[in-house]
């Protein structure tokens, strides 16, 4: 006897639906570069905190105001795909956290030159974890293009020998701002070629032939 879900495919329809206009890139690319600002910056923890607080609606505004008219596809009012996209978020809170909490052993919580050097690495592997998922969820490739990118960013931005200039909370900065920038400019991309290619549809006249 099958034990399979059968609302799974309706469940990947929509995570896809809802992710492939490319607003779902934009915020968490936004998002990685708060957090990168936020390894140099304690300031810009409140601002993450104030961001994850208006995420649904934010992201909710946008993607109707994107998608709305060109899909012909009804929204359900609960958004599965919001616990998709929130999971990413955690996924780099998660990072920073597991690092910060290493630096205990060496001094104070946020001494910028005791942060371990392999801090992109951990941060690499747990944001690839969440980019998975979401490809897995959805079915959309970028999304596991965004988790080889974080693999391979996390170790180069590990190995590299930056030298003396680069302190170790640094190299996670680096990684943050180059993921979030690569979210970004490919949310960018894709918006675009959704609203090209998804035209606003004209509503009904309602008159009959």
């Amino acid at each position: 006897m099958s034990h399979a879900d059968p609302l799974l495919a309706f469940r990947r329809r929509a995570n896809r639906h809802a992710l492939e206009d490319g607003v779902a890139d934009l915020f968490a690319g936004a998002y990685a570069v708060i957090a990168g600002a936020a390894t140099q910056r304690t300031t810009y923890l409140a601002l993450a905190v104030v961001y994850l607080g208006m995420l649904a609606s934010g992201w909710k505004f946008a993607h109707a105001r994107v998608s709305t008219g060109r899909t012909g596809y009804a929204e359900s009012v609960d958004q599965p795909q919001l616990a998709v996209l929130t999971g990413i978020l955690a996924s780099a809170v998660l990072s920073l956290a597991v690092v910060a909490a290493a630096t205990l052993s060496q001094g104070r919580l946020w001494e910028l030159s005791h942060w371990p050097t392999w801090a992109p690495l951990v941060a690499g592997v747990v944001l690839a974890a969440g980019f998975a998922h979401t490809a897995l969820r959805s079915g959309l490739w970028r999304w596991g293009l965004y988790a080889l990118a974080s693999i391979a960013g996390g170790v180069a931005f590990w190995l590299l020998p930056f030298g003396a200039r680069i302190n170790p909370s640094d190299r996670l900065t680096l990684l943050l701002f180059s993921l979030g920038g690569l979210l970004i400019l490919t949310g960018v991309v894709v918006v675009l070629h959704f609203t090209r290619t998804h035209p606003v549809v004209a509503e009904e006249s309602g008159r009959g032939a």
